[in-house]
């Protein structure tokens, strides 16, 4: 495999393959979608040689090993064919792509599909060119940015960065996608905190009643599982997301949720569970120990789940909106050789998450996030002109030793009173690094917001556009 550096050739992005084979999702049936499934993390014997750092300050050096296949996963049809296509002799129907035949019309790409058909996508170009370029000035090894329209489920951006040569790249099978975003090679970490959240919600705890726990920087221990006494330290649930609290996690997971509990509420939000996307994708992956300890550390974010991009964009969006999971989309509609224009078919939504009521109050906790948890630092450098652009948030870190890996999240949706877009990034770093993934994501919802605001302004004064300048 060639290192994957940048999506952007003669001026024209080519989504390295996904985008333009996204396309003919809506012709034909994606192959490879039951062999797509990522093998689950598998319950460790040796778990003291796990150790993990959620917030800023920690750089913790764990490892992990992988297991049996989760034989619960479930495997998702893919996209019946477009009626108007199928119906169409073979020859006069949208042929394959050539890379070289795609331009650009405004803020979008039209990919020539042959045979007379176009396909015009539903990237925003010049956010997909900025998320690559902030991948690529960091010197990310390897990672991905994903950003959703909130309301329509259209990707709006979907870059990666693989650099092989990288000592701490991982090794990727050929058969798996061709980009990152559809990988589930990262730990969810402590993103897995907002199903945990969630289920905390659903078994009647509070969002804002102030509860024990006991602190834990790293992986919790039996102690922060005992009965903790009236003096221990308190906070609420929306405190504890913020500071992404290790301690008061594995606690209260530990007294309200069952096994089961986890497990069925972690699957509500996509996990275990093939995204419908017309392309090869992994299934994001859940496996709740049996082991009481265990299973407390995983509520907290300490392996036994992995993560795609794409499903962490659509957890996001989920809990930007109703808690409905959208299923995200690449194309917004075809061009016939006559000239007629077909809208994309809609896609049912990947499945209901969690309620209204609880997305909203899920909102409100990562809106503490950026503000005084585990995001503050990055959101320091958040533009003035944007202090009225509230960001809500969840960040995730996990290492490994041999080679020594930290993995990084954001996941997350602004503006918090009515959001617009949800974005998720990943980035694989090694002992040396210039960006994690809560400095990628501010960087690209700042440049997306310092454009809508440019043009608000080039709209009242009549001028005429200007790219906006990158936020640094």
């Amino acid at each position: 495999m060639t290192t994957r550096a940048r999506m952007l050739t003669g001026g024209f992005w080519l989504l390295n393959l996904l985008a333009l084979h996204g396309v003919l999702a809506f012709y034909e049936p994606a192959e490879g979608a039951a062999e797509a499934a990522a093998r689950p993390l598998a319950d460790l014997e040796n778990t003291d040689a796990l150790v993990e750092a959620h917030g800023d300050d920690e750089r913790p050096v764990p490892g992990f090993a992988e297991g049996a296949p989760d034989e619960d996963v479930v495997v998702a049809p893919p996209p019946a064919p477009t009626p108007e296509a199928e119906l169409l002799p073979l020859a006069t129907r949208p042929g394959g792509l050539d890379l070289t035949r795609i331009s650009e019309v405004g803020d979008h790409l039209i990919a020539d599909l042959g045979n007379g058909w176009t396909g015009e996508l539903t990237t925003d170009v010049g956010l997909q060119r900025f998320a690559q370029t902030v991948l690529d000035r960091g010197k990310i090894p390897f990672g991905a940015v994903v950003v959703l329209d909130v309301k329509t489920g259209d990707v709006l951006a979907m870059a990666d960065r693989y650099d092989e040569k990288h000592p701490v790249a991982p090794k990727l099978s050929r058969e798996g996608p061709s980009h990152l975003a559809l990988r589930a090679i990262a730990p969810a970490a402590s993103v897995f905190k907002v199903v945990t959240s969630a289920a905390l919600l659903e078994a009647g705890m509070s969002a804002t009643r102030e509860l024990p726990y006991l602190a834990s920087k790293r992986k919790p221990g039996l102690e922060h599982l005992k009965d903790l006494g009236k003096n221990a330290n308190r906070t609420d649930l929306g405190g504890a997301l913020a500071a992404s609290n290790n301690g008061f996690f594995a606690h209260h997971s530990d007294l309200l949720l069952s096994r089961e509990d986890l497990d069925a509420v972690g699957r509500r939000f996509g996990f275990g569970r093939l995204m419908r996307f017309g392309l090869k994708v992994e299934a994001s992956t859940i496996q709740m120990p049996r082991n009481r300890l265990e299973r407390a550390r995983a509520a907290a974010g300490f392996w036994h789940t992995t993560l795609t991009p794409l499903h962490a964009a659509a957890i996001a969006a989920a809990v930007a909106g109703d808690g409905t999971l959208p299923t995200p989309h690449l194309v917004s509609r075809v061009t016939r050789p006559d000239g007629r224009t077909i809208e994309a078919p809609s896609e049912a939504p990947f499945g209901t998450a969690t309620t209204p009521e609880h997305a909203k109050a899920l909102r409100r906790m990562m809106a503490r996030t950026t503000v005084s948890g585990t995001a503050r630092r990055a959101w320091q450098r958040w533009p003035a002109r944007l202090a009225h652009i509230k960001v809500g948030g969840k960040t995730g870190t996990l290492s490994k030793p041999n080679p020594s890996t930290t993995y990084t999240w954001f996941v997350g949706f602004a503006p918090v009173d009515n959001p617009q877009v949800a974005i998720a990034v990943m980035v694989g770093n090694g002992d040396r690094w210039w960006q994690r993934a809560p400095d990628v994501a501010r960087d690209v919802l700042a440049w997306y917001f310092n454009r809508a605001a440019d043009q608000a302004s080039t709209a009242a004064k009549g001028d005429k556009p200007k790219e906006p300048i990158a936020h640094r």
